[in-house]
């Protein structure tokens, strides 16, 4: 199909119509949508069109944006306990965070909270897709709040402990 080609087609009641499409796709996902239409609500698509499909939103729910934000102030309360634990004499279990450890105080304090936020993003922005044909990003997303709310409360147990 070439840039502004025009298509005719014949409607039910035998008459011809027209219509003209360009190349671009106005369906494509961009950055736009997260930091335009997300943020100030001034996206188009709210409602899912076709049950059962992959689909992208330009407005995302208030309610999933605040979920996401209850998981990025549980991961910073994760790096501020885990910091208290490692001043206590306990250790870092996970290697990847051991090795940011191991370079700075900032390096694993701006590596956790990069992960979870870029994670944190990625689930908002695929909330209505279906992911590894198990759950969708949504689930995943709810999921992650009972997950960092019992390590939180893990690690008050371990805080009360050594204290």
């Amino acid at each position: 199909m070439n840039q502004n080609s025009e298509i005719t087609t014949i409607t039910a009641d035998g008459t011809l119509d027209s219509e003209r499409r360009n190349g671009h796709d106005r369906r494509r996902h961009s950055w736009r949508t997260l930091t335009y239409c997300g943020l100030h609500g001034r996206g188009r698509r709210r409602h899912v069109r076709r049950q059962g499909h992959n689909y992208y939103l330009d407005w995302y729910d208030p309610a999933l944006v605040f979920t996401g934000l209850a998981v990025l102030f549980m991961s910073s309360m994760d790096a501020l306990f885990t910091l208290t634990l490692l001043s206590k004499g306990a250790y870092e279990a996970n290697y990847f965070m051991a090795q940011l450890l191991e370079m700075s105080i900032e390096a694993f304090v701006w590596g956790k909270v990069a992960i979870t936020a870029a994670s944190v993003m990625f689930l908002l922005m695929h909330a209505n897709f279906h992911i590894l044909g198990i759950t969708s990003g949504r689930r995943m997303l709810q999921f992650m709040v009972p997950v960092y709310g019992l390590l939180i409360v893990y690690e008050l147990v371990l805080l009360g402990a050594i204290a």
